[in-house]
């Protein structure tokens, strides 16, 4: 009672402190205090172990301070000083604190609920009994973050406790004027989970609640929604008006006669008689001595060191030692895409039980395209996790098991999808080793097919990576073959940083040469797919392939090309392309993804600036056409890039006349507007790999064929398993005749018409071509 007590009066102390220092100009930015909450955080931290974790709000320095963080570290962060808990990179909103089970206090509404699913499912997964626990306000409860977390928690089981502090405000807006069920406990039934609420200015309360829930989560039983209905007195943030404009004095005053720490006195005092007046009072007076201290100490603590503004983006070094080992002489073998890096996936989780895959359908099913086939079976449920729809809670989940350490991967199937996580991947996991100063981190694998793929549309067929890289603390692999896309992944589990994989989903049934054994692929080495030394073409992802392609057809009108694959985005290895730009004296970089801000852009530039003098014409640059990408083949086919148009770029920078990208827009009137990349003709070859193969035998006269049926964008072949009819047999159009096996699934090929089989051209175990002919039938 007494430890309650003393750690609500050091919220308030400090809080209070804070205050003061924020209106004196002592402290930069924004701050959002806790007065009048403390019961809330008190209550529920009482609890926790110091392996638990909890994260937090914008209003969080009561919920670090709850959960053990140095009154001192915190103070001088506030102050955005080297000696705070993240060294003045965080601040206020951003506190993070490995040492005590502090995940971070956020900046972002509902960020951290997500996460500390994550947190309970990764501690799960390392064999420990921690929990992770959420506080967020009311105003979260109406994000989409709350639902798909609290429903993938509670589908999972997962021991994590989701607290929301309803102080009645989002910002300024009555909890009343947002949603039409404002006891927001009662949400958790929606999700099949013990929901409660409770008077969160008694901190007892609160302690009684807390302690139900925790039992339930450690024992495997799984979480609790608890709604602790509280008041802040102050503004939302400092400077915000108390009162006036969205509540009345007499409503602050009525909570402020119901305030937690004056009615626990009162109770330790008078009701419960274990403490007296000056007992308490000694309590405060000590408590006043620390924030003193840790007020001199933030004042005292010297500014950070301008010099070291770039430590702490990625982890120095970027790459895992088993990256950088020279890799070990031995054979290869001829694998497919997907078998490749299911291979590479599965030898990693063989050597790390603490691997979590998320994902939707690639549990039992495989995957959408078949990439998880096989994984689940080896690995069970409780690792190869099938989620709900919901890309923002389980890639948030992701984040926060990776954090505390376990590895995750995070499939988010197109990469298009990845928007609907794109707070997690951009504002919290690829800032997150920085805004702690180094002391947190998230290796988390985020998965996506991306690019074109035969119609697949507007929202499937997105190649996003100079979005991705734009944001610092990322790393961005677009790999263009099978031995990379293993390798890569492989590379990635290892890794400390977050990890965007994109693999052209055009490859996905390609196949080549994969090394046998342990294969690593280091981050930032490219690879130089040709060597040229009349034109540098810089190409990823299924854009090598026709680059090679081009690179031929110049081969013989005499200009030899050297192709180089980035391998990844980010880190580049641009040091690979200047040397190549020496030798050829001029560059051209293709690319999938649009002109606008975009790679072409960022590599001509750095070539300026690095090799100027080495050019003989400007760098070029050939980019997919800026629209949205049409589902109508002759339209798909306009706007990609093709093995036609780098010859034809390639042929107008060895002429001077670099080609000029269709990219701005407005330009003003009677201002000439750059001519647009030419337009292929309908009957011109398809601009993405592999292309569709042609039948395997013509039909015959007479006959109906019986073909391998087009299936899924990805399958481009299968292998015939059995007739199930045999020559002459008589069949009914629909009737099964055959099976053929491809790398999703058994495929039953029905007859085309009512008839004979009169023809039988594929025997029992042949690879079949997608649209081959296997025989026919005579109606």
């Amino acid at each position: 009672m007494l430890g309650l007590f003393e750690k609500m009066v050091l919220l308030r102390k400090f809080e209070t402190v804070a205050q003061a220092a924020c209106r004196k100009g002592e402290t930069p930015g924004f701050l959002h205090l806790y007065l009048g909450q403390e019961a809330s955080a008190v209550g529920v931290c009482a609890h926790l172990q110091h392996s638990d974790w909890v994260t937090s709000t914008h209003r969080g320095h009561g919920h670090a301070l709850a959960k053990g963080a140095d009154p001192a570290g915190v103070m001088a962060e506030l102050f955005g000083k080297v000696d705070g808990i993240c060294g003045g990179r965080g601040g206020t909103m951003h506190l993070y604190d490995r040492s005590v089970g502090l995940f971070g206090t956020n900046g972002v509404v509902g960020a951290g609920i997500g996460q500390a699913v994550g947190i309970g499912l990764g501690a799960r997964a390392l064999g420990t009994d921690a929990i992770g626990v959420t506080f967020f306000g009311d105003g979260a409860s109406n994000h989409g973050a709350f639902h798909e977390a609290l429903n993938f928690a509670a589908i999972q089981r997962a021991p994590t406790i989701f607290v929301c502090e309803n102080n009645l405000y989002a910002t300024a807006t009555p909890l009343s004027e947002t949603t039409l069920n404002t006891d927001i406990a009662s949400k958790a039934a929606s999700y099949g989970m013990p929901g409660v609420a409770v008077d969160g200015n008694d901190v007892f309360a609160v302690w009684t609640v807390m302690a139900e829930a925790t039992q339930r989560a450690r024992s495997g039983k799984g979480p609790t929604l608890i709604e602790t209905r509280t008041y802040r007195t102050v503004g939302h943030h400092e400077g915000d008006p108390v009162a006036g404009t969205y509540r009345s004095q007499e409503e602050i005053d009525e909570w402020k006669a119901r305030d937690p720490i004056d009615r626990f006195r009162k109770k330790l005092i008078e009701e419960y008689r274990i403490a007296s007046v000056q007992e308490l009072t000694d309590i405060e007076t000590r408590i006043d001595e620390i924030i003193d201290e840790a007020l001199e100490f933030a004042r005292r603590s010297p500014m950070p060191d301008p010099a070291s503004v770039r430590r702490h983006v990625f982890a120095d070094p970027i790459n895992p030692p088993v990256a950088l080992a020279a890799p070990a002489a031995g054979a290869s073998r001829v694998q497919g895409w997907l078998e490749a890096v299911r291979d590479g996936i599965a030898e990693e989780m063989r050597a790390n039980d603490a691997i979590l895959y998320f994902g939707e359908g690639t549990g039992e099913r495989g995957g959408s395209f078949a990439h998880t086939k096989n994984l689940w079976a080896e690995f069970g449920a409780e690792r190869m996790i099938d989620t709900p729809i919901s890309e923002q809670a389980f890639t948030a989940a992701a984040i926060g098991a990776s954090a505390i350490g376990a590895r995750t991967v995070s499939d988010v199937m197109f990469a298009d999808f990845a928007f609907e996580a794109a707070g997690q991947i951009l504002l919290q996991g690829a800032k997150l080793r920085y805004m702690s100063n180094g002391g947190m981190n998230a290796p988390f694998v985020l998965r996506a097919g991306a690019g074109a793929l035969r119609s697949s549309g507007p929202h499937h067929s997105g190649a996003y990576h100079p979005i991705f890289a734009q944001m610092p603390g990322l790393i961005v692999c677009v790999p263009s073959n099978p031995a990379d896309a293993k390798g890569l992944m492989k590379t990635a589990l290892r890794a400390s940083d977050p990890v965007v994989m994109l693999e052209p989903k055009a490859l996905y049934a390609s196949k080549g040469e994969v090394p046998e054994g342990e294969h690593y692929v280091p981050f930032g080495v490219a690879r130089i797919a040709r060597a040229g030394h009349d034109i540098t073409i810089v190409a990823s992802g299924q854009l090598v392939g026709q680059a090679m392609k081009a690179a031929e057809t110049l081969a013989a009108a005499g200009i030899e090309a050297e192709i180089i694959d980035p391998r990844t985005i980010v880190p580049f290895d641009i040091d690979t392309v200047v040397e190549s730009v020496r030798k050829t004296h001029r560059l051209l970089v293709v690319d999938e993804a649009w002109a606008m801000c975009g790679m072409g852009g960022e590599i001509a530039q750095a070539i300026n600036e690095l090799a100027f003098d080495e050019l003989d014409a400007p760098p070029g640059r050939l980019h997919t056409l800026p629209v949205s990408h049409p589902f109508a083949p002759v339209l798909e086919q306009a706007m990609l890039v093709n093995a036609e148009r780098i010859v034809e770029a390639a042929q107008g920078i060895v002429d001077g006349l670099p080609p000029v990208p269709d990219h701005w827009m407005g330009q003003g009137s009677g201002r000439p507007v750059a001519a647009p990349a030419p337009i292929a003709s309908p009957s011109a070859p398809p601009s993405v790999a592999p292309e569709t193969p042609a039948p395997a035998n013509a039909g015959k006269d007479g006959e109906e064929d019986i073909l391998m049926p087009f299936g899924d964008l990805t399958v481009s072949e299968g292998t015939l398993v059995r007739w199930v009819k045999g020559l002459g047999d008589t069949v009914t159009s629909g009737e099964l005749v055959a099976e053929i096996e491809t790398d999703k699934a058994v495929v039953e090929i029905e007859a085309p018409v009512s008839g004979k089989v009169t023809s039988i051209e594929a025997e029992v175990g042949q690879v079949i071509p997608m649209g081959g002919r296997i025989g026919g039938i005579s109606a």
